[in-house]
């Protein structure tokens, strides 16, 4: 009995403990983070007339808190806990942009690691390839595919500044290279087609100057044709 009261006791002081301060923190790589601590804050202050700070515990819903930041289009996962010292804690998992299809009219949109539509607006910018040129849904999934494997190799990665679909429909890195142009083609056998690249970067370009060649074509099998 003495335990049950002890209990409840706790139970009831806790429900009547104010949120004294509200700590966010955000996981996301620093080059490529869309949200903030105040872009969050904006929404809590928005949602919540007010804000959380001098609320009591028992008014809030850690639930709907963490299914409204969840429904944000940069969030990937929320935890909302509330400690004993009265510090409600917000751990936010941020998806990460690895595109971003640029489109003149409304600035576009970031694609997502999971392939997921991340609006720019409202966001911050993310540093990562832009894409342009003409976009079916299709070439879409193909500029996805394309910058998935780009995200993921840190010599392509370091190497391209921009994407491009050109007039025959064909995928193009823009290096951060001066004036040059490499011709992907399609999104088979990337593996093949990089692997040709970086042995010719480091074993052709370095010889005769990065900047001989204004196009590297990686279309042909076994072979690359440079203009």
């Amino acid at each position: 009995m003495g335990l049950t009261v002890l209990f409840f006791g706790l139970y009831r002081n806790q429900n009547a403990q104010i949120c004294n301060e509200v700590s966010i923190a955000i996981d996301a790589p620093i080059e490529q983070q869309l949200i903030t601590t105040p872009i969050i804050q904006d929404y809590l202050d928005e949602w919540f007339s007010g804000g959380l700070s001098g609320v009591q515990k028992k008014d809030l819903s850690l639930h709907i808190i963490e299914d409204k930041i969840e429904n944000l289009p940069a969030v990937e996962s929320a935890q909302v806990s509330f400690d004993l010292r009265g510090v409600m804690k917000i751990d936010i998992t941020q998806k990460v942009p690895i595109v971003r299809i640029y489109n003149g009219s409304t600035g576009g949109y970031y694609l997502g690691q999971d392939g997921s539509k991340i609006p720019v607006e409202g966001h911050e910018v993310a540093r990562v390839p832009i894409a342009t040129g003409g976009f079916s849904q299709s070439m879409i999934k193909k500029v996805y595919t394309l910058a998935a494997y780009v995200h993921e190799n840190p010599f392509i990665k370091a190497l391209t500044e921009q994407i491009f679909v050109n007039k025959n429909r064909d995928l193009v890195l823009i290096p951060k290279i001066k004036n040059q142009r490499i011709i992907v083609g399609d999104t088979i056998d990337l593996d093949q087609k990089f692997s040709k690249l970086q042995d010719f970067y480091t074993y052709g370009l370095n010889q005769v100057g990065w900047e001989k060649y204004k196009s590297v074509n990686l279309k042909y099998k076994n072979q690359i044709v440079c203009k």
